[in-house]
């Protein structure tokens, strides 16, 4: 969503872009929020959300339509979260459009970290910076594929839930089906999604500072900064708060458990093979609601979660690493404005 507040920023940036030929109708459209355990909130009114389903005895329900900070206040309560929400329009039609904003959901004026890279693409290419305007845009892609591909984990979460229910499975049942794969491929998807935005925004400050063209991803600048002559280069911008979450002996060490989760499910063992080749169902209870999920365990001797929902763990990881690119997007050498775009 581009706030008024940007475009009136883009302006003194970039010069208008004018739209010809638009053409206006009417779709059909629906809004909901996506979290965790297969759960969904339709909106229902003006910006209020109906979660859903719940359990009144047997018979599965939706709430009556609470504001989203009610919604993220229940999903917390029963050890999930709120990670997005989907706008979809077209559904008159056989082809169904979806616009995905991850984490604060739509609505939140937020500009997202991924349409910030892509702006910095935009004005990095209008100044002439070709390589970092293509890192830049990579980054964006990137970004936005790791979103999506966790709103597919969701997508077939909420399906596995939906069936449970319709089989009437009893809480703590574990089991599995072909379609657990298709979950498997979507976390697949998002760790490498993942990964290669963080090889892509270390080298756009492997531009920065100075580094020769091999230095093109994280691990080869973290050994090009371990060299003791560039030793006050760790303390820049962004590349201090990289080695920082890489560091295993930090409190919060999360890229280099990123790191590890991608090399290990993508180079020694798939997701499925180890941990996470099975779902659960659920009954949670919370502030006098029966509140019904599916979760997909990590393996019980994992690293460094153990028996963790993967769906949660991995919007954790994905939560992080949108916040190093957000404060990147900031520090970067080209403005992360948008363009203003003229209808006529």
């Amino acid at each position: 969503m581009i706030t008024p507040h940007i475009i009136a920023m883009s302006e003194t940036i970039r010069k208008p872009r004018r739209a010809m030929n638009l053409q206006m109708g009417t779709v059909q459209m629906a809004t909901e929020l996506h979290l965790t355990g297969g759960l969904r909130a339709p909106m229902q009114g003006d910006k209020l959300w109906s979660l859903g389903p719940v359990l009144d005895g047997r018979t599965v329900r939706q709430l009556s339509p609470k504001p989203i900070q009610h919604v993220a206040g229940l999903a917390a309560g029963i050890g999930g979260t709120l990670f997005g929400g989907d706008e979809m329009t077209g559904m008159e039609t056989p082809l169904l459009s979806r616009v995905w904003t991850p984490l604060d959901g739509p609505g939140s004026g937020k500009p997202q970290a991924a349409d910030k890279w892509g702006a910095i693409a935009g004005n990095a290419a209008d100044a002439g910076a070709a390589d970092y305007a293509e890192l830049a845009g990579h980054i964006a892609f990137s970004l936005k594929a790791a979103g999506i591909r966790l709103r597919d984990a969701s997508d077939h979460h909420h399906y596995q839930l939906m069936a449970a229910l319709a089989e009437g499975k009893a809480s703590g049942n574990r089991f599995t089906n072909i379609p657990v794969s298709d979950m498997q491929l979507a976390f697949h998807s998002v760790l490498s999604e993942l990964a290669s935005a963080r090889d892509y925004l270390a080298k756009t400050l492997a531009m920065g500072l100075g580094a020769p063209p091999r230095i093109d991803a994280f691990a080869r600048l973290k050994d090009w900064l371990d060299a003791a002559s560039r030793a006050h280069l760790r303390a820049s911008p962004i590349v201090s708060d990289m080695l920082t979450a890489y560091d295993p002996a930090n409190l919060d060490p999360w890229l280099h458990e990123l790191t590890e989760y991608r090399n290990l499910f993508l180079h020694r063992q798939p997701l499925g093979r180890r941990g996470a080749g099975w779902l659960q169902y659920e009954e949670r209870s919370h502030d006098g609601l029966t509140i019904p999920v599916v979760t997909m365990p990590l393996a019980d001797d994992d690293l460094f979660a153990p028996g963790a929902d993967a769906l949660l763990r991995f919007v954790g990881l994905y939560r992080k690493m949108t916040d190093l690119l957000d404060r990147g997007a900031d520090a970067a050498p080209h403005p992360s404005t948008f363009p203003h775009i003229v209808a006529e």
